[in-house]
């Protein structure tokens, strides 16, 4: 097993995204003789250096975009195309410097999992004797809470259900074994849908195992005759049962990849009573969605990666994967349970700003009203409402200027490294009045601004120190500084007064610094 430790990643409030996607086919240009046919570098079907760099970019954009965490891969090959991947990711400015591949045995395709918080341990689960795919466990370090993540990827439907049930026992055992209240997540191609019971049954050549599944009775995502809910976790813990995520979706949206036009939904996450408790990390309820941007499908169906004859001939050169990637949301600190997600509607549904940070990101349809416009650079803006949130409008604010009221219809939201952004709006309407925008500035000489609460907030005058990329203000506070221009940061170290500056998120709470009246060194 190839396993890498680098420097610990550093710990951060509000999500923690986890995903898993399977990558169709990353295979490296060294030939084993264990390739598919279609894959054999130099081959007839055209696998070669320039076909991998695009296969490598393709799936590159998806992870870059995707901006998770820590997320489990299925179907890389080997560590040199794990290697592959992970440097253009890095070059494109989406770092994983912690990374694992399963590679005790010899395997087509295997799992691995990329990370941005340290890798202190892993190991394969094996379900089979011989050669073949194993279950990859990586036990990571978040904050000093430990997080065990089991990246699996089952037998296809080419094969019967006890293939399945297979691997379902040798991870059901692992799981056993595992400390009491330890926090951990079952994640993967699953090749099983969150209803296989119902599913199997129209299906005679999987349905060896008498109705019985791996995902739902072995794992127990079913409990007396039902899927299991997330009361049912806190009730009784000690019952080894799994929340499957899909139920926290609307039924028509149950579904990361097709098998010959029907849905299907082989990837999945699974969590335990462990994230449902007040010790070390929670799951962020309501979190869950699969990652389904525009340019991932063609025509409604997903634009895979392509091959002439049917997916028998030469490699095109074009799409991206045949499964959509999966993710949801942990955090540090206890369970809370939050309002259902918002799906999409065609009316618009009347809503605060606050109410956006407990939404799912993409289409939306949120009617804002008496929103104050108290920054503006570019077509980027911060509203707020006067005695409510912030938010950041990111290149959608060509009709807001500072100062104004207006009422406006959210049809977009996107979390950028963490970040929430309102990227679409319309029905922009002005209405009377000045906002006093100084007034809605944070002044609280006691702020702390890496308090989420404080996300996308604009900060009055506050007099500080400059050093080390950092500003240190009020009783022993720090937050890290960005600068849009890096001419606008004085030279270090420096008394300074930082005013006008709104508060943003990248992967950590910062102020940002866009013009040169937000900061001026100051006498000491």
């Amino acid at each position: 097993m190839l396993l890498c430790l680098a420097l610990p990643a550093a710990a951060w409030g509000g999500c923690i995204k986890i995903a898993t996607y399977n990558l169709e086919n990353l295979f490296d240009l060294k030939h084993d003789g264990t390739e598919y046919p279609g894959y054999i570098p130099g081959g007839p079907f055209g696998w070669d250096r320039e076909m991998m760099q695009i296969k490598v970019d393709h799936l590159t954009r998806v992870i870059h975009d995707l901006d998770a965490d820590i997320i489990g891969l299925q179907e890389v090959e080997s560590p040199a195309a794990l290697e592959k991947l992970r440097r253009r990711l890095a070059q494109k400015g989406s770092a994983y410097p912690h990374f694992v591949i399963a590679d005790a045995r010899d395997a087509t395709v295997r799992c691995a999992l990329l990370s941005r918080f340290a890798i202190l341990d892993s190991s394969e689960i094996f379900a089979e004797k011989g050669p073949g795919r194993s279950i990859l466990r990586a036990d990571i370090d978040i904050s000093g809470n430990r997080l065990i993540v089991f990246v699996n990827h089952w037998k296809s439907k080419s094969g019967p259900e006890s293939r399945r049930l297979a691997s379902a026992r040798a991870l059901a055992e692992a799981v056993k074994k595992l400390p009491e209240k330890i926090d951990y997540v079952l994640l993967g191609d699953f090749n099983t849908n969150y209803n296989e019971h119902e599913t199997i049954r129209h299906r005679p050549t999987l349905n060896d195992t008498g109705g019985k599944t791996g995902l739902q009775h072995v794992l127990n995502t079913r409990f007396q005759d039902a899927a299991v809910e997330e009361p049912q976790l806190i009730r009784a813990p000690a019952q080894s049962l799994h929340y499957n995520l899909w139920l926290e979706l609307p039924g028509d949206r149950r579904w990361s990849a097709r098998f010959f036009g029907r849905p299907q939904s082989p990837d999945a996450i699974l969590l335990p009573a462990a994230l449902y408790d007040d010790y070390g990390l929670s799951y962020r309820d309501n979190s869950f969605d699969r990652f389904d941007p525009g340019y991932l499908f063609d025509r409604h169906r997903i634009r895979r990666w392509q091959r002439a004859d049917q997916g028998r001939g030469r490699h095109l050169g074009r799409g991206y994967s045949d499964h959509l990637p999966v993710y949801a949301c942990l955090q540090t600190g206890p369970f809370v349970f939050r309002p259902e997600s918002r799906s999409p509607a065609k009316s618009s549904e009347k809503a605060e700003i606050a109410d956006l940070y407990d939404a799912k990101a993409g289409a939306v349809r949120f009617e804002l009203k008496n929103c104050a416009v108290i920054y503006r650079h570019g077509d980027n803006a911060v509203i707020k409402q006067p005695g409510g949130r912030a938010v950041y409008v990111y290149k959608a604010a060509a009709d807001l200027d500072k100062g104004g009221y207006y009422d406006l219809v959210v049809t977009r939201l996107k979390r950028f490294h963490g970040n929430l952004e309102i990227t679409g709006v319309k029905k922009v309407r002005s209405r009377p009045g000045i906002a006093p925008v100084s007034s809605l500035y944070i002044s609280d000489p006691d702020a702390d601004f890496s308090d989420p609460k404080l996300e996308n907030e604009v900060i009055e005058a506050y007099t500080g120190r400059y050093a080390n990329g950092h500003f240190y203000y009020g009783n022993q506070r720090q937050i890290r500084l960005y600068f849009a221009d890096k001419a606008l940061a004085p030279q270090a170290p420096a008394q300074v007064r930082i005013q006008g500056a709104r508060i943003g998120y990248h992967r950590s709470p910062e102020l940002v610094i866009e013009k040169n009246t937000h900061i001026k060194k100051v006498k000491p």
